[in-house]
């Protein structure tokens, strides 16, 4: 029995099916995630409206660095242009938003997977995109309308094209790498760890192997000097902004530096934490001479190293989904450690039902779970009422509303005079209450949810996370 099971777990198509089955549990779950009928949080209200096709583009910049409607947004402009040229074409949506997010989990599904084939066997490069598709944390972004998977494609994009130009060392591809640097930083400046990681494991190759990178290093640098050019204001703005913020440095991220979240939990996070740091000592020797060890290990420490810096002396930004870039470098590390392992089949075996529980335990395990606004709808809809009044008199608030494809069912207003106007006998108002989003006034009395309105009697009243409902009928 001892010899079938052995020879089962070393045939080459047993990682294969190994990938398959997370391939397909991780895809189950997605679908569950996304049709959970989850609402949005704060900030991607904030997304969408930065998106809106059907405004110019006047009012898109100045929504992006904030007027009356909203608050500035944190994140360059190059996301919300790309999104709202992309519902210009899908449709403005709250469920297109989260398609984007997911069309760039498998874009970056892809890229992973080609950059591995570097390095690794196709089969062993497979197993491995698995393992990232079914990352918790990147399963959570993806059914997000955020900026997230955006960022992880096209970082995984330009370390493709970063491992192109030393393998090939051609002209045109430094020309290319300069290229997608530029734009990786203008999307998310954090990225300058990875850039800057490229800058160091370049100066480590020419005086370690003598290499001959002048030029890339060049090339690399001057990506760097060019989007402080372009982007110096915005650089300086966001470096300034001292403002409250939920993404303080704490002492506990010195025990697992995000492994918890990135992995869906505390156990399952110490178990990847430990993983990494085994092979971490176990590969010290090796990792100098291995070139996308040597890159992801330099990769990981700057991009700490700049969290702990920036959030000391810049801006705070210890929260792990700032980070999500170097969740598949990790992975990276541990998988091509895997793939030079003695004991590789039974370490497979064990990723495999590590994975598969992993999912399986958080797939929708979230601290704080998402607001309920479909299932508001749902509520609503059972009282066979029409006709939906969205409070508070918020354009960031009733935008959002107003793009929830479940809407199209009713009325929707946004004011009680439009109601008196079409002279309704039952409405229903769909009331922000308490909502449970970062920043949230704790001594707001949320009066506009307790009003009454001429001519109507509350009917009944009912309160989900994040939402109160109210039935009107007309007295007449």
């Amino acid at each position: 029995i001892k010899l079938v099971m052995l020879r089962l777990l070393n045939h080459r198509n047993t990682i294969i099916l190994y990938s398959i089955l997370i391939f397909f549990l991780s895809s189950y779950f997605i679908f569950l995630n996304f049709f959970n009928e989850s609402g949005y949080w704060f900030d991607e209200w904030c997304t969408l409206l930065s998106s809106d096709p059907n405004v110019g583009l006047k009012i898109i910049n100045e929504r992006h660095v904030g007027n009356f409607e909203k608050p500035h947004e944190n994140v360059p402009i190059i996301y919300y242009l790309v999104l709202r040229f992309y519902f210009t074409i899908f449709g403005y949506t709250a469920e297109n938003g989260r398609i984007f997010s997911l069309i760039f989990l498998v874009l970056s599904s892809i890229t992973f997977f080609s950059l591995l084939l570097f390095f690794i066997q196709k089969k062993e490069s497979l197993f491995a995109t698995s393992i990232f598709f079914s990352t918790p944390l990147i399963l959570w972004m993806s059914n997000e309308t955020r900026v997230d998977m955006f960022v992880v494609f096209f970082v995984l994009l330009d370390i493709v094209i970063f491992f192109l130009v030393l393998k090939l060392n051609r002209l045109d591809l430094k020309i290319l790498l300069l290229i997608t640097n530029f734009i990786t930083l203008s999307i998310y400046p954090l990225t300058l760890s990875i850039v800057g990681s490229q800058i160091l494991f370049l100066i480590t190759q020419k005086y370690l192997n003598k290499s001959k990178i002048n030029l890339t290093l060049n090339f690399v640098i001057l990506s760097i000097i060019l989007y402080f050019i372009f982007n110096y204001d915005y650089f300086i703005e966001r470096s300034l902004n001292r403002d409250y913020h939920f993404a303080k440095l704490y002492l506990n991220f010195f025990i697992l530096y995000f492994f918890n979240v990135f992995f869906g939990s505390v156990f399952f996070g110490s178990i990847f934490f430990l993983i990494f740091i085994f092979f971490l000592i176990s590969k010290n020797k090796k990792i100098m001479m291995d070139q996308i060890l040597l890159f992801c290990i330099i990769s990981i420490l700057t991009t700490y190293l700049m969290v702990v810096i920036s959030s000391l002396f810049v801006t705070p930004i210890a929260a792990a989904r700032y980070i999500i870039f170097i969740v598949p470098i990790i992975l990276i590390f541990i998988l091509k450690s895997v793939s030079d392992f003695k004991y590789k089949i039974f370490f497979y075996l064990f990723l495999f039902l590590l994975a598969s529980a992993n999912l399986i335990t958080n797939y929708d395990k979230r601290h704080i779970k998402k607001p309920h606004t479909v299932q508001a709808l749902n509520i609503i809809e059972k009282y066979s009422v029409n006709n939906i009044l969205a409070l508070p008199t918020s354009t960031l608030y009733q935008n959002y509303i107003s793009t929830v494809s479940k809407i199209k069912h009713y009325n929707l207003f946004l004011s009680f005079e439009q109601i008196n106007k079409e002279k309704i006998n039952k409405f229903a108002v769909l009331c922000l209450y308490k909502p449970r989003f970062a920043g949230v006034d704790e001594t707001h009395n949320f009066e506009y949810c307790n009003q009454n309105y001429m001519g109507f009697k509350d009917f009944e009243e009912i309160e989900i996370p994040d939402y109160k409902i109210r039935i009107f009928k007309s007295k007449k």
